[in-house]
């Protein structure tokens, strides 16, 4: 099965299913991602940040089991100022050249403007009519969410949560302390939140937002 996993950000795969992109690869599927932007915001030298971070999304991919990785390369913190019409194509070209039939994506339930619009660009490039993609989910960012996230499918990650953390030390500018969400102790601390949610160990959480049955 061919799987297309969609970030904002280079990092945001780890943080959202890092724990499920092992199980997916695992179980044999073919999982490519997209980094839309360069996650260079907020850097004095951003050739440098955009070179660590392409860096660090290149290891933990290939720890995870990532099968491919299209950088996209757009500005950080900028997206809301391109057109949205114009990021809709590059998803849909990535859409068409992967043919995938699971798309996982950002929330649109979170503060950061990058995270909402590519949510938005998401729903248009997986349009039922336009693709072959029969199940479209949004995964959980630690830190961004503006509201409660409300999910309605969980993963089971007890086997594969030494990963995500791994995984997640690639990006070592974006380790935090504790007890900020994107400290290591927080992101398992929100494994076994999920985990307790769902009743297994650790989980993460995801919000089901299309299924197309085959029958």
């Amino acid at each position: 099965m061919n799987i297309v996993i969609i970030a904002a950000h280079p990092d945001d795969e780890v943080l959202g299913m890092g724990g499920t992109i092992k199980k997916l690869s695992k179980a044999g599927h073919q999982i490519h991602l997209c980094v839309v932007s360069d996650g260079s915001a907020g850097i004095k030298n951003k050739e440098k940040m955009i070179s660590l971070r392409k860096e660090a999304c290149l290891k933990s991919s290939k720890l995870l089991g990532i099968d491919s990785v299209d950088f996209l390369g757009l500005p950080d913190m900028k997206l809301d100022d391109i057109p949205q019409l114009e990021i809709n194509l590059l998803l849909e070209q990535l859409i068409h050249k992967y043919k995938p039939s699971v798309v996982y994506t950002t929330p649109y339930s979170d503060f950061h403007k990058d995270h909402q619009k590519i949510h938005e660009c998401t729903l248009v490039a997986t349009r039922p009519v336009a693709s072959n993609v029969k199940q479209l989910f949004s995964y959980e960012i630690p830190g961004t969410v503006k509201t409660a996230f409300n999910p309605n499918y969980y993963e089971n990650i007890s086997k594969e949560i030494s990963y995500k953390i791994k995984a997640f030390k690639f990006y070592s500018t974006e380790i935090q302390k504790f007890p900020h969400p994107r400290s290591i102790e927080s992101i398992e601390n929100l494994a076994i939140h999920r985990g307790i949610e769902s009743g297994i160990k650790k989980a993460e959480a995801f919000r089901l937002i299309r299924y197309i049955s085959n029958n």
